[in-house]
């Protein structure tokens, strides 16, 4: 049985036998690492910091992936026991990972890290940091998607045969056979998220600089600015694209701006290579809101357009 059990047996016997969970705590994208001190101050925090702490994709500043609370093993009082992802290391007689521990409220992930040895608990907690780190955004992923109401758009699938179920609060600001955008701008706050679909020439080559070309051209066409002669682009000067690779073409993440006009944000964009129905096609989230972070709002909208099916 975990020590972590043994430090606090009364909460959670009674948090076991009970069918009714706390509700959770903690921000979105929040992680508490509950370790000693003299742990987290050493290589051992330095392996979990590594990965959980790296910066954001996307974004021109830094924003951490998650943030982090730490306290020691002393403090774990009944107040942290109900934290939505909780990390606890501790001593044990064996060095052993559990990821499946009982959790103590509702839609937790709590994992325990027992060591035997603490000289090897840095190689440890590196080997499973960046499994933590998957874990804890699938689970944030996971309670997003059930506390959102979504809708499935049937448009985006008579015009491209793409399967995309978008946030009710999205309503429709173009419509062509060839781009469709969908917008969410709540009056009371300076925000916009955006999503785009369109489809690309077909005759292009599938490689990620004649794929942006083409995307900065379509852009130029149908998203234009507040201003006479202004619309959206890619931003390079700045801000390198990060580029990557899902299984039917890339995902770019990097900086949207206006020519001839002073806005600009983060972007992501899925570009898709339907062999089936031989179209390329392009999904892309954006997002505008000066001067507050992005991490959060911009995750949402990969998770919303990564959901995308194409027909078989």
């Amino acid at each position: 049985m975990y020590r972590l059990l043994l430090l606090i047996p009364l909460f959670i016997l009674s948090c076991s036998n009970s069918p009714v969970l706390p509700p959770s705590t903690g921000a979105v994208n929040e992680v508490l690492i509950v370790m000693d001190d003299h742990l987290w101050q050493g290589p051992s925090g330095d392996s979990l910091r590594h990965y959980l702490s790296a910066d954001v994709k996307g974004i021109a500043w830094s924003e951490p992936q998650f943030n982090i609370v730490q306290i020691p093993l002393t403090s774990y009082s009944r107040i942290f026991q109900t934290h939505r992802n909780t990390i606890v290391i501790q001593a044990g007689d064996l060095s052993k990972v559990a990821m499946s521990a009982p959790p103590q409220a509702q839609n937790q992930w709590l994992a325990v890290v027992e060591y035997d040895n603490k000289s090897h608990l840095p190689i440890l907690l590196g080997q499973y940091a960046p499994i933590f780190s998957d874990r804890i955004l699938e689970e944030e992923r996971k309670r997003f998607k059930a506390n959102k109401r979504f809708k499935p758009v049937q448009q985006i699938d008579d015009l491209f045969g793409l399967t995309l179920s978008i946030p009710e609060k999205y309503t429709n600001v173009l419509d062509t056979n060839r781009f469709v955008w969908y917008q969410y701008s709540p009056k009371e706050l300076e925000t916009i998220q955006g999503i785009l679909v369109y489809e690309l020439p077909s005759e292009i080559y599938f490689g990620y600089h004649a794929l942006m070309a083409a995307r900065d051209s379509l852009l130029q066409a149908y998203v234009p600015g507040p201003t006479a002669g202004s619309y959206m682009t890619t931003e390079y000067l700045h801000y390198d694209p990060y580029v990557t690779t899902h299984q039917q073409g890339y995902v770019v993440k990097g900086l949207w701006r206006l020519e001839n006009a002073f806005m600009g944000g983060p972007f992501i964009t899925y570009f898709i290579k339907d062999s089936v129905r031989q179209k390329t096609l392009a999904i892309e989230g954006f997002l505008f809101n000066p001067g507050e972070n992005k991490r959060n709002l911009l995750q949402e909208m990969e998770w919303v357009i990564a959901d995308f099916k194409t027909e078989q």
